[in-house]
Order: C-alpha cells, then sequence, then structure tokens
C-alpha cells in the first residue's frame, strides 16, 4: 500500500483536479518470482519482483501527478539483507515498494501484510 497516491481527476470544464489516493497491489499476482524456493508450496517474492498492476487510483484517469500513469506495476526496493532467495532478499511485511511505474508516482509504499505466515522473514 501506498499514500498518498496524488493523481488527477478530471473535473470538466474546469482543469483535473490533484487528489490523493490510497493505492494498493496484490502480492500473490508478483511476476520475477523465486522458483526453486518455495514457502507453502509457493513460489516466493523477492526484491526483484515486481507486482504489473496496482489498484485504488483509477478514478484520477487524467494520471498521476509524477507519473502520468494510473494502475501501473508496482516494485520493491529492498528485500531482507538476512533471507535470501536465488542470490535477492526475500520481500518481508513491512518491505518499501514503489507504486505507479519507473517514475512512481507514490514512492513510499510498505508491503502491508504478510503473505504466508509460516515463516517469518526479517530485514
Amino acid at each position: 500500500m501506498a499514500v498518498p497516491d496524488v493523481c488527477k481527476v478530471p473535473a470538466p470544464p474546469a482543469p483535473p483536479v490533484p487528489t490523493p489516493f490510497p493505492n494498493t497491489a496484490m502480492v500473490a499476482n508478483a511476476t520475477k518470482v523465486s522458483t526453486k524456493v518455495l514457502i507453502e508450496n509457493k513460489q516466493t517474492v523477492i526484491e526483484t519482483s515486481e507486482i504489473p498492476s496496482s489498484l485504488g487510483d483509477q478514478a484520477g484517469s487524467a494520471g498521476g501527478v509524477v507519473s502520468g500513469t494510473v494502475g501501473q506495476k508496482v516494485v520493491f526496493k529492498k528485500g531482507s539483507s538476512k533471507v535470501i532467495a536465488e542470490g535477492k532478499g526475500m520481500v518481508h511485511q513491512v518491505a518499501q515498494s514503489a507504486h505507479n511505474g519507473s517514475n512512481p508516482n507514490a514512492p513510499g509504499g510498505v508491503q502491508m501484510a504478510p503473505s504466508q505466515a509460516k515463516v517469518t522473514i526479517f530485514p
């Protein structure tokens, strides 16, 4: 989740209005995951993983104030320095993320909920 994701909401005939939205994504949809390290028989999310799309800012259809995009990918800024899979830090609860593409409109995101409860991963 990243807050605020400030996007421009159309307000014809006036110009678009910058409006903050919460931006979320589902870690279950992550790509570029570890296929060799499984937890609960599921692939694990590592720091180079991406979530192809995000939700919550669709009303700002005129685009993000910074990124110019809506609902784009989420990337993780850093994984654990202690728990590694395939040479990359694993994503953990409170791992930092950036939302809405390569020029993130909401750069201060965080992984809010654990994706599983079997293995505890520390930063």
